[in-house]
């Protein structure tokens, strides 16, 4: 027989059963497409990720209080709730590394929650504590007013620089400049207004307050240690020798006797953005296939899904079989004929897996773009996925339809016509 003759026959036997067959490929629709949303969606938070981290420059250094866990790689966001608790870094710490002369600017930040008040409104929001030079390493200005000055610093000045958004919701079209608000039952004026920033690292700065470090620390959060200091490298080539001069300081500043270098010895990370977004990259890349292997636990059940039918599609054409053999079919014909159903079933599953897992996934980044406010996160499905998906389908339907296939071409032609 033709192997043309056998692709018709087969579809006309996948047709014959219109119900059975679409639930049958159900599964595979279900598994190609749970893969294909868990790998887009896991590469859309990667780029996202790692382009906000670029975004920072590449001459940012991060520095985080806590030793570097060699089991987790130092991940920056790794403990990120457990690293709030830690107060293993200071202002002073700050301030000792603007004199390091591979440095160029320095800026130590605490982060905090509280309601604001203006008037009858009243809102939770967040804010952070920061020093001048904050704004030029996270490339932040203002267009209204000014921005934190040392002096303020110094003085412990209660003065706010609000977000662009913040400002629209407490203000509205009125100048905010010279008002008064209140952050836990301390007043404070504000002086600025920042431009529009967006979300980065997952916190939405157009909602944010910003007032001076030594303010927060005293005022808001009762403490003198600091959750992150931002550093910025002179030059992108002096990057890798800015981040071991910083490990030298702050090392004498805690008296940590470390001649070997040993990170897991500090009680400190200090990781340049190359090598933040490299760890970040690592962290997302383990956990989208992760997700992917567990989506693939769908597409293994629509494989048996696939076999268990073909069993059942053997046993209801057992007379078929045996007059087909009956007629000079060989054993050749009859596997191939079931081998093909099989893989009928799953090429068309799979393709239609594949649109539904695109379609979802262009839907999942517009839910995350409109509701979540991550207006950065882009819609992308590698066409290497798709390609897989495409050939995992053929596989599953050879896989799972060659032992219902060889047992259809191994019955006896006499026994299968008098079968009832």
């Amino acid at each position: 027989m033709k192997i043309s003759d056998s692709i018709k026959i087969s579809f006309r036997a996948v047709a014959a059963n219109k119900l059975r067959s679409g639930l049958t490929a159900l599964g595979v629709i279900i598994g190609i497409a749970s893969v294909i949303i868990m790998i887009a969606l896991g590469e859309g938070a990667q780029n996202l990720i790692i382009g906000q981290i670029a975004s920072m420059g590449s001459t940012t250094i991060f520095i985080e209080p806590g030793a570097f866990d060699p089991k987790k790689g130092g991940d920056i966001m790794q403990s990120a709730m457990e690293e709030m608790s830690l107060k293993t870094l200071t202002y002073d710490d700050a301030l000792a590394l603007e004199k390091d002369p591979l440095v160029e600017a320095v800026s130590a930040i605490v982060f905090g929650v509280d309601r604001i008040v203006y008037k009858n409104i009243d809102k939770k929001v967040s804010f952070m504590g920061g020093m001048p030079a904050s704004r030029e390493i996270l490339d932040i200005h203002t267009i209204k007013g000014r921005d934190i000055t040392n002096d303020d610093l110094k003085s412990n000045a209660k003065v706010a620089v609000l977000g662009y958004k913040l400002a629209q919701d407490l203000f509205g079209e009125e100048n905010p400049i010279g008002e008064t608000i209140r952050i836990k039952k301390t007043n404070f004026k504000v002086i600025g207004v920042l431009e529009e920033q967006g979300t980065q690292m997952f916190m939405n700065l157009d909602e944010n307050i910003f007032i001076p470090l030594t303010t927060a620390q005293r005022m808001l959060l009762g403490t003198n240690s600091v959750n992150w200091i931002l550093a910025k490298a002179r030059s992108e080539e002096a990057v890798d020798e800015t981040v071991e001069s910083i490990r030298l300081v702050l090392r004498e500043r805690h008296h940590l006797y470390n001649p070997e270098g040993d990170l897991s010895k500090d009680d400190f990370k200090v990781m340049s953005q190359k090598e933040t977004a490299r760890m970040v990259s690592t962290v997302t890349s383990v956990l989208t296939l992760f997700l992917a292997l567990v989506a693939a636990i769908a597409l293994l059940v629509g494989g048996i899904g696939i076999m268990n039918i073909m069993f059942v599609s053997v046993t209801e054409r057992t007379r078929e079989i045996g007059l087909r053999k009956a007629v000079g079919a060989k054993s050749k014909d009859i596997l191939e004929q079931f081998l093909i159903e099989a893989v009928i079933l799953t090429v068309l599953g799979g393709f239609l897996g594949i649109v539904s897992g695109i379609f979802l996934s262009f839907i999942g980044v517009l839910a995350l773009q409109k509701i979540g406010g991550l207006e950065d996160w882009r819609f992308f499905v590698p066409y290497q996925t798709v390609v897989l998906a495409f050939g995992i389908c053929v596989a599953v339907g050879l896989i799972f339809g060659i032992y219902p296939a060889r047992k259809a071409s191994r019955l006896d032609p006499i026994q299968a016509l008098r079968y009832e």
